[in-house]
């Protein structure tokens, strides 16, 4: 199912501004978390985050080791934030998935 509404080039912005002050990586994935007060993108990625530290140093893990059914959007941002959170790519497993090993 699809759900659309139209903004005007201001509001555009402010949605923008919003998902990134709350940590989005778009502005679908921020309304879309927003009106359903659930499994958000924000609680997700506070997850991986509290998981990741919690690690013993060589542990190797996927993404969806730490969170069901991860959306792709969040796969991303683990891959561009490995030096902040300690982490270094592996190498893809047999479901194609990366994964990645504690430092």
């Amino acid at each position: 199912m699809r759900v659309q509404f139209t903004v005007s080039d201001v509001e555009w912005k402010k949605l923008e501004k919003l998902a990134e002050k709350a940590g989005y990586p778009d502005v679908p994935s921020y309304c879309k978390d927003t009106v359903l007060e659930d499994r958000t993108y924000g609680k997700l990625w506070q997850t991986v985050v509290e998981k990741i530290s919690q690690m013993e140093k060589d542990e190797v893990f996927a993404l969806r080791d730490l969170v069901d059914t991860p959306p792709a959007n969040l796969g991303v941002r683990l891959y561009k934030h490995q030096s902040e959170l300690g982490i270094e790519v592996q190498k893809k497993d047999s479901l194609k998935s990366n994964t990645f090993k504690k430092l």
